[in-house]
């Protein structure tokens, strides 16, 4: 039978994780699921989790999917007091400024999670589990698949931000990041291809209507 003092530490918790999952809530990205509702943290793990999971099980049966699932869900908490800052053609200056915003927000965050939460997200973050690879490289999946299915909302933010404006431009800039993941990822190739063909996907979409302009 559970003590009373079980019954405070679990509400005491609850609370915290509720509060944290509306902050979370309110941390929004950069790319729109249609023309007035950008994606949130929340919505991004949940798409993280429900993708990685799939696939895990579809193509790397020896993954711990339970495990992939509670990494998707955690993966990106230290936005919370960091932000969303997208890392893609991002320079080095850029780089460093978020690799230091996001420490310190782990930190402050491993001191206030609840012990599960936090030794996941730790755990994470040490990405020494094929687990916790496999989830960070789906999770760069998940941009070019957005903009693949939302395209209509995302095309004139992606052009304008990103200077993307022939086919070739979108080439390079993805062949680029597919030599980094493969030096990162090396264990994971069909990944990788998974990675190419989403990102082709999105580039076919995103050029597809000739006489788009932007004002």
């Amino acid at each position: 039978m559970s003590s009373n003092q079980d019954v405070d530490i679990a509400l005491k918790q609850i609370l915290y994780l509720s509060e944290l999952t509306t902050k979370f809530a309110n941390v929004h990205r950069t790319m729109l699921y249609s023309d007035k509702h950008y994606e949130n943290d929340t919505e991004h793990s949940f798409h993280l989790a429900i993708v990685a999971t799939e696939i895990a099980a579809n193509y790397y049966p020896k993954l711990d999917i339970g495990l992939i699932s509670q990494f998707s869900i955690v993966h990106d908490l230290p936005e919370i007091y960091a932000g969303d800052v997208p890392s893609w053609e991002m320079s080095e200056e850029q780089k460093i400024k978020k690799e230091k915003a996001e420490k310190s927000s782990l930190k402050k965050l491993l001191k206030e999670l609840p012990p599960h939460t936090a030794d996941l997200l730790r755990r994470f973050e040490e990405q020494e589990e094929s687990e916790a690879r496999f989830v960070r490289l789906i999770d760069k999946l998940l941009p070019p698949a957005i903009h693949a299915v939302a395209m209509k909302a995302n095309k004139r933010y992606f052009v304008k931000r990103f200077g993307m404006e022939t086919i070739e431009d979108v080439n390079a800039a993805n062949e680029r990041l597919l030599i980094k993941l493969r030096e990162m990822f090396p264990e994971y190739d069909f990944l990788i291809l998974l990675r190419q063909v989403v990102a082709e996907a999105s580039r076919d979409r995103l050029f597809e209507e000739t006489n788009f302009t932007i004002s």
